[in-house]
């Protein structure tokens, strides 16, 4: 038996290339088969060497081998089994190295998938980028087909088809932001074509006159569309209404933030609690306006016509009104903090309870203003006119009224408190009750006009403190 054994074991390696189909071509499966075989015909060579020399024991008439026979079997098993050992240690490191190249195959492999899938995806990412080109082309020129479609129904003599068109227009400047800026363009441009103001000496048609009532919906929806757009506007850009006529125009709530009105014709339009923040109103006719809780903040309404205007509670901080024309209008409660109302017309105007804290009225004309419970702290009102004016219970602190006439002015319960009052004219005033305490009345001995108190009431008045025009301190 182990004869035969061994005898097929050696076969393979006489018996011819023919007989070697039985390996595989690869030649590590060859190497494999090789030692597998090998290491079983090692196996089986001591194995027979075992059995042969056991037997020999067992069967010898051998006195010492009787004697010794189970030491030298057990010899002999050992023997065996370092073979057998020897054997189990030359597979394993064999398969150990194998498993040691197959994971280095399968690493080269996933190297190899990684490479194609990064290939793959770059292709990908190309095809992509190339879609998204192309898709940009796509919409760039769908835009282009709106945005000309719109432009021809701007052109229309139907107000429904101009609305149309203005709308797209606004859908677009709100799907693209480097075509707003020419949308907010091109609307401003129809408003100023369609609403132009009326030149002095001149007259509108009646033609004119009812093109601009038929388009008073479109050029509303320009300007709302205008002051909703999505995007911020470009560097040294702004809006361009110029010279437009939109008087007696519906613009409640309005957004016209940085609007230029320049010259415009607000006549009579309602802005109530519109937000015109650093607006350019400069020379802008606003008469009868309503501009009531409105926000003017950083607004600038030089020279602006104001006349009549209705500004309660409106918000005109830090707004530019220098020789604006105030002349009647209402201004209850209004913000006039740190306003610029240099030479600015108040006549008769309502600013009761208005706060003008740190205002610049310079020259202003107050003539008749009706100022009670008004908030003047640390106002500048060097030579303003006040004649007449109602500063009832009027909050001066630290205002400076240098030179300023007050003549007939009501300062009853006035608080004048560390005001400069130095060449103020006071004639007839009625300060009853008012508070001068630290108030000073007069400049420097090298200065000679005093302030004139010529028939003043002081009845009640608190002087403590104050420099009178004698040059003395009250106490």
């Amino acid at each position: 038996m182990s004869v035969s054994c061994i005898a097929y074991l050696i076969k393979p390696f006489y018996t011819g290339s023919r007989n070697c189909i039985m390996f595989t071509d690869d030649k590590n499966d060859f190497i494999k088969n090789w030692a597998i075989r090998g290491t079983i015909f090692l196996f089986s060579i001591a194995v027979a060497l075992a059995i042969y020399f056991i037997s020999m024991i067992l069967t010898t008439d051998s006195t010492e081998l009787l004697t010794n026979k189970y030491k030298y079997v057990i010899e002999t098993v050992k023997v065996l089994g370092l073979f057998i050992s020897g054997g189990a240690v030359i597979v394993n490191v064999y398969f150990a190295g194998r498993r040691a190249e197959a994971m280095e195959e399968t690493a080269k492999a996933t190297n190899r998938n990684a490479d194609a899938a990064n290939k793959n995806a770059e292709a990908a990412n190309r095809n992509a980028e190339a879609a998204n080109r192309n898709a940009e082309a796509a919409n760039q020129k769908q835009i282009t087909e709106r945005f000309s479609k719109a432009i021809e129904q701007l052109g229309s003599d139907k107000p429904e088809v101009i609305l149309g068109g203005i709308y797209t227009l606004e859908r677009i400047a709100r799907d693209s932001e480097p075509d707003q800026w020419t949308i907010m363009e091109v609307l401003t441009a129809f408003v100023r074509q369609n609403a132009p103001i009326i030149k002095e000496n001149e007259s509108q048609s009646p033609e004119d006159q009812e093109k601009l009532l038929k388009l008073r919906i479109s050029i509303r929806a320009c300007l709302t569309v205008i002051g909703e757009r999505k995007y911020p506007d470009l560097e040294n850009k702004y809006i361009d209404l110029t010279r437009v006529n939109i008087s007696g125009f519906n613009l409640v709530q309005f957004k016209l933030k940085g609007f230029n009105f320049t010259v415009a014709d607000l006549f009579g339009a309602t802005l109530t609690e519109a937000d015109l923040t650093g607006a350019n109103l400069t020379e802008a006719d606003l008469t009868g306006a309503d501009l009531f809780g409105a926000t003017l903040t950083e607004a600038d309404l030089t020279q602006a016509n104001l006349t009549g205007a209705n500004l309660i509670e409106a918000d005109l901080t830090e707004a530019d009104l220098t020789q604006a024309n105030l002349t009647g209008a209402y201004l209850t409660g209004a913000d006039l903090t740190q306003a610029n109302l240099t030479g600015a017309y108040l006549t008769r105007a309502d600013l009761t309870g208005a706060d003008l804290t740190g205002a610049y009225l310079t020259r202003a004309d107050l003539t008749g203003a009706d100022l009670t419970q008004a908030n003047l702290t640390q106002a500048n009102l060097t030579g303003a006119d006040l004649t007449q004016a109602n500063l009832t219970e009027a909050v001066l602190t630290g205002a400076n009224l240098t030179r300023a006439y007050l003549t007939r002015a009501d300062l009853t319960e006035a608080n004048l408190t560390r005001a400069d009052l130095t060449g103020a004219d006071l004639t007839e005033a009625n300060l009853t009750g008012a508070n001068l305490t630290g108030a000073y009345c007069l400049k420097p001995p090298d200065w000679v006009t005093k302030v004139l108190l010529t028939e003043a009431d002081l009845k009640g008045a608190i002087l403590t403190g104050a420099t009178m025009p004698d040059g003395s301190i009250h106490d």
